[in-house]
């Protein structure tokens, strides 16, 4: 038979003290001296109490709970942002509810309307198209705080996001520094209307002084080591053929280079490869990738503050707030 569960009137008894001032020492209130609480959370210890968080929200209006949707869960960058973002909300006091879209957007407005059902106090979301997001701007609308961990110009979304124009500008722009004039580019997130690296790319060889007809676009159909695979003899049968690509995740581009290793193409001497998001594996492969590094760590703390600032301030109507966050450059062999 189950152990029924501690209650505040049972820690009080054994203290002596009365309920309000238990319910106050588990709260960590400072209006009591410390030597009280400390007394009482011991006992509460001893005694395996459990706070009731349902009572505390239904009467509080609040679950202490965030919403956070992702595109791909097999995506290593992805994953480790939303790690990152688990355990500062975790040190702030908030759980955390995970939904997957798998970069379908049917999937991310059930998710969406889930998460509100639930009564999450916030979410987080990667959209799975920025041309798409409607739906999101009317749960901004709604009052209910939402960020986005892309750039999401259109709207009124606040925005916490690595700068992926900057980033790819970086990488193009490296390249070009090594002689390199026919670029291919590996996106398969440039027709989910996700265009930043792709600006960020035809901007460097602008700026060059080449044209952008020199980098050609090339859909993986995927984010995979897979899909960069079986994407890179289409990249190089381009004609002109390309001696430099940029593959928009490391995951491509460890693809790319296992490709290259298994059709006697040298890396960097036949084709330069530079990947995107500076994953453990990139720095490990067989040829060390050149990469730009995405700032999980930024990211997630930045986000998760911004996130908890809106909650608090919740009846305070705010201007949008964009915060880019601009990536470095992680030269390693394969260039």
């Amino acid at each position: 038979m189950a152990k029924p569960r501690v209650r505040l009137k049972e820690i009080a008894e054994s203290t002596g003290y009365s309920v309000n001032t238990v319910s106050l020492a588990l709260r960590g209130s400072p209006r009591l001296p410390e030597e009280t609480r400390a007394l009482i959370l011991k006992e509460a210890e001893r005694q395996n109490y459990l706070p009731n968080h349902i009572a505390r929200s239904l009467k509080n209006q609040a679950t202490h709970t965030i919403g956070l949707v992702l595109t791909d869960i097999m995506n290593p960058t992805i994953t480790l942002a939303a790690r990152t973002i688990e355990q500062q909300l975790a040190n702030a006091g908030y759980g955390v509810m995970f939904a997957a879209s798998d970069n379908v957007l049917a999937n991310e407005v059930k998710a969406l309307s889930r998460f509100q059902s639930y009564q999450v106090d916030g979410i987080i979301i990667y959209p799975t198209n920025r041309n798409e997001t409607d739906h999101i701007a009317a749960i901004h609308d709604s009052g209910m705080p939402i960020l986005a961990l892309a750039d999401v110009s259109k709207g009124k979304l606040n925005v916490v996001a690595v700068d992926d124009r900057m980033g790819a500008y970086k990488a193009v722009e490296h390249l070009i520094s090594k002689g390199h004039k026919q670029i291919a580019i590996l996106d398969g997130a440039y027709s989910l209307g996700h265009s930043d690296k792709v600006e960020g790319a035809q901007k460097a060889l602008s700026d060059a002084g080449l044209p952008v007809e020199n980098l050609r676009i090339i859909n993986p159909l995927g984010s995979s080591a897979a899909h960069g695979f079986r994407a890179a003899q289409k990249a190089l049968e381009q004609s002109p053929r390309p001696t430099a690509l940029f593959a928009t995740t490391d995951s491509l581009g460890i693809g790319v280079l296992n490709w290259c290793i298994n059709n006697g193409v040298n890396v960097p001497g036949d084709l330069a490869v530079v990947g995107y998001d500076n994953t453990e594996a990139s720095e490990y492969c067989s040829i060390p990738l050149t990469t730009i590094n995405y700032a999980a760590d930024k990211v997630s703390s930045y986000a998760v503050a911004r996130l908890i600032d809106m909650i608090e301030q919740r009846d305070v109507i705010e201007d949008k707030i964009i915060t880019l966050i601009e990536p470095d450059l992680v030269v390693r062999s394969s260039t």
